[in-house]
Formats: structure tokens, sequence, C-alpha cells
């Protein structure tokens, strides 16, 4: 049998059958990686804040959530999809915009990694920059 690629997870931690219709979060079990199923922050904002909300989290009985690496963030890219270029079955409300990672840019100490969701890409620009961010927790945190 196929091992699913998102499994729902529930207000309580639980795994949820994939035509459940309430969840707070999406586990990747290929990568041992729970991500927020929604932005953790309500209006875009600078890259800080959006490290500051996912460390704050407290999701699924969890309080050790963090902002994503991109490498992390991009696996959630479906290369399938724009507008968002997210799977939409397992994650709500995705703006069509960038979602900031904690992976600094090379080129800058003051700029970071982001995942723009309404294409699909990847790119990296100033922190100060407003955008939205999916919290991830990580197995065996």
């Amino acid at each position: 049998m196929e091992q699913p690629k998102y499994i729902k997870i529930g207000a309580d931690g639980q795994q949820l059958p994939d035509d459940a219709t309430e969840w707070v979060a999406v586990f990747l079990p290929a990568h041992g990686l729970t991500f927020s199923a929604t932005s953790v922050v309500d209006s875009d904002v600078p890259q800080e804040k959006c490290a500051e909300a996912c460390k704050s989290l407290t999701l699924a009985g969890h309080s050790d959530w963090d902002l994503p690496t991109i490498d992390e963030l991009q696996l959630l890219i479906d290369r399938g999809r724009y507008e968002p270029a997210i799977d939409t079955a397992f994650f709500q409300d995705i703006h069509n915009d960038w979602y900031w990672t904690s992976t600094p840019a090379a080129w800058s100490a003051s700029s970071a990694w982001f995942v723009l969701f309404s294409l699909g890409y990847v790119y990296g620009l100033p922190r100060h920059y407003d955008g939205f961010a999916l919290a991830v927790r990580r197995a065996g945190q």
C-alpha cells in the first residue's frame, strides 16, 4: 500500500481521515514534518514577525513550532497547480503571496528565502518585506 503524501491532523494532535472537514495541521509522513494547515499570521508582515508567530504557536497539542527552512517549505509546492500552487484539499486559505522561510539568503544577511505560492517559485527578498507564514514541526521534537 502506498504511503499517503499528506495526513490531516486534528486539534487534539490525532491523525484524521482524508475526508475530515476540520483539521489544523498536515503531516508529511515521508519527511517527518507537520505543517500548520493555514497561515499563522492574519496579514502579511516582515519575516521576523512571521518567525515570532511560529515560535509562539500552540497547535495540535504542541508548542514547538518553527518557521520552516526553504528545503522544508518548498516540499509543499504543487507544480501542477497555480494561484495557489499548493494542495488546497489539505492547506486552507493560502494566500497568493509569499511565505517566509528561516533560511537566510547567501547574498545578504538582511534577506531570506520565501516561496511564492501564487506561482510556486522560490525567491529571496529583504526580511523587512511583508509576507505570510506556515509553521512547521519536525519529528522527534
